[in-house]
């Protein structure tokens, strides 16, 4: 077993055994997939963990054996370090392999000394590079814990490892920070006179009428026929995908017998209230999700039947959906792979393509962000698999998207872990969306959905969520946002408080002496309206606020 020199970075501040920083780090979001030949520096300098500074009872070691997990054999100690219960803690390495071969994965998890492992990240090292891990845990105690690095591979190497802890406090800080600066603009008004003069005490009020980002929720068919659920929705939501009434076992439930009447009805309902939709979905890799007619067609006829039903879904709604899941959780399941090949997922997306170019595609997969010890979904697995995709013939052009599902049920979410993924796939450059973000119940659900929310919502790379969740009268059991008289539950007190904290409002400004204002807004549509004390007169402008747009300046000038 080799283990790299690692090299320690010189910061300004001093960190003390118990984990706490006599100073503090804004996060850095910076990731990398590359396998680069040379490893980039620690991030915070290393933080609690640098190779060269064992001390203050800090211990290296290295140790071959078996993980209880099943999964690796071969075990890294890198340090035992102290938790501090409600710590988020922020991890990263630089790793590569040897004797062994071109690939595996590589993870890192944190022992307690109860033997229990919290798994924190994964990566894909290779021999002759070096592939960055980057993940995170919450710390739920108090305690000592031993960082593992673990793999099937003979001979880990490690170098630049990093770890860092931010209180809860400080996490809340990055996402304020990242909301205004990748959820706002600043805007400057100026108000003249027809002359050129500065109109000095100018009252200018601002009022948002569309907020940009599209935050939704799940509908499904109780929407055609509830008035109070159709209320409901769309005086809250601008954006939604069907539970389950787009799919194949509603629309097809007999072989060659089709029906769309409630499919239908609910884009009517969604057109006739500008509500967008997100197409959910054209065919699942579960066997198990299969209308029960297909489950054991033969090949030929799988491929008889597919075809036809994409052609016909993809068809019936093109051009009016902002969105598809083409293939639905094809990294925990295969049964289109296993019946038509291992390019049968990148063939459906190629056909939905061609027929409805303009609608972006989404790959939509579950616990990539929400559940660290699921091997099968990871961040580099994710992004290997829509690479797969997108390399196949025809599909390079395709306007492809990140659908990341976010169904959390662990008792407390790791969301270090869930930033580190959304870093690491924020690398291809795609649109995210959380597209079915739900939380187990218990006394923190309300608690729970509203840190995942606001780590979803601030992270740069997210451009949509989903939550999937409605009012207990349309049957949503698991997140009910609304009682049977829709009065809102607690976790529909935190969806309407972040919907409006998410968005500006009514706000009003006075000009200064040389006519100007400035105010930080949330992207969207606005209407501003300016009046003056002593001026009987007043003018009304529409603006948008958009991110594309730099140094925005709405100009206002009175006539007299």
């Amino acid at each position: 077993m080799k283990i790299a020199e690692a090299s320690v970075l010189l910061v300004t501040c001093i960190v003390l055994f118990s984990g706490h920083g006599v100073c503090s780090f804004s996060y850095d979001y910076s990731a990398t997939m590359e396998c680069l030949a040379t490893p980039k520096r620690a991030q915070y300098g290393g933080g609690m963990i640098g190779f060269n500074q064992r001390t203050n009872g800090s211990t290296l070691s290295s140790e071959l054996g078996v993980s209880n997990d099943g999964l690796h054999n071969t075990i890294l100690s890198l340090r035992t370090i102290k938790l501090e219960k409600g710590n988020l803690y922020t991890f990263s390495a630089w790793v590569q392999i040897s004797n062994g071969s071109e690939s595996e994965t590589v993870a890192v998890a944190f022992k307690a000394s109860n033997g229990e492992l919290v798994h924190g990240g994964e990566t894909m090292a290779k021999q002759g590079c070096w592939s960055l891990l980057k993940g995170g845990i919450v710390a739920g105690f108090t305690g000592v814990v031993e960082i593992l690095l673990m793999s099937k591979a003979m001979e880990i190497r490690v170098d630049n490892v990093s770890l860092w802890p931010f209180t809860a406090k400080e996490w809340r800080s990055h996402q304020d920070k990242s909301i205004d600066k990748v959820r706002k603009k600043k805007v400057s008004f100026k108000v003249t006179y027809a002359n050129g003069t500065a109109v000095d005490g100018a009252l200018i009020l601002i009022l948002q009428t569309m907020c940009s980002f599209p935050f939704g929720c799940g509908m499904n068919h109780y929407i055609v026929t509830d008035e109070a659920y159709r209320q409901w929705f769309a005086s809250r939501f601008k954006v939604t995908s069907f539970t389950n009434e787009m799919k194949w076992y509603s629309t097809e439930k007999t072989q060659g017998v089709e029906n769309y009447t409630v499919a239908d009805a609910m884009v009517n309902f969604a057109e006739q209230n500008g509500i967008s939709i997100r197409g959910h979905n054209v065919f699942w890799d579960n066997r198990v999700m299969q209308p029960k007619w297909v489950k054991d067609l033969p090949p030929a006829e799988l491929m008889k039947a597919a075809t036809r039903r994409l052609n016909s879904v993809v068809s019936r709604y093109a051009g009016l959906l902002i969105g598809w899941d083409v293939m639905n959780e094809n990294l925990h399941f295969r049964f289109f792979e296993d019946k038509l090949g291992e390019n049968a997922s990148s063939m459906f997306y190629s056909m939905a393509y061609h027929l409805d170019p303009s609608t972006t595609l989404f790959m939509n997969e579950y616990n990539t962000i929400e559940n660290s010890k699921d091997h099968t979904a990871t961040a580099c697995k994710y992004k290997e698999e829509l690479e797969k995709i997108l390399s196949f013939p025809g599909n390079a052009s395709l306007k492809a998207a990140i659908g990341l599902e976010g169904h959390f049920r662990d008792p407390k979410p790791n969301i270090a872990y869930m930033r580190s993924a959304l870093d690491i796939l924020g690398t291809m450059g795609l649109p995210i969306w959380l597209t079915e973000v739900d939380v187990g119940g218990g006394p923190d659900q309300a608690h729970n959905l509203e840190d995942i929310l606001r780590e979803g919502y601030s992270h740069p790379a997210v451009e949509g969520i989903i939550i999937f969740g409605g009012p207990i009268a349309a049957g949503f059991k698991c997140l009910t946002l609304a009682n049977y008289d829709f009065e809102p539950t607690p976790v529909g007190e935190v969806v309407d408080k972040l919907i409006n904290e998410w968005k500006s409002g009514r706000r009003q400004v006075r000009t200064d002496s040389r006519g100007m204002s400035a105010i930080l807004l949330f992207h969207g549509d606005y209407r501003v309206e300016v009046s003056h004390p002593l001026l009987n007169s007043s003018m009304s402008i529409n603006f948008k606020v958009t991110k594309e747009t730099e140094n925005i300046t709405v100009l206002l000038q009175f006539d007299a």
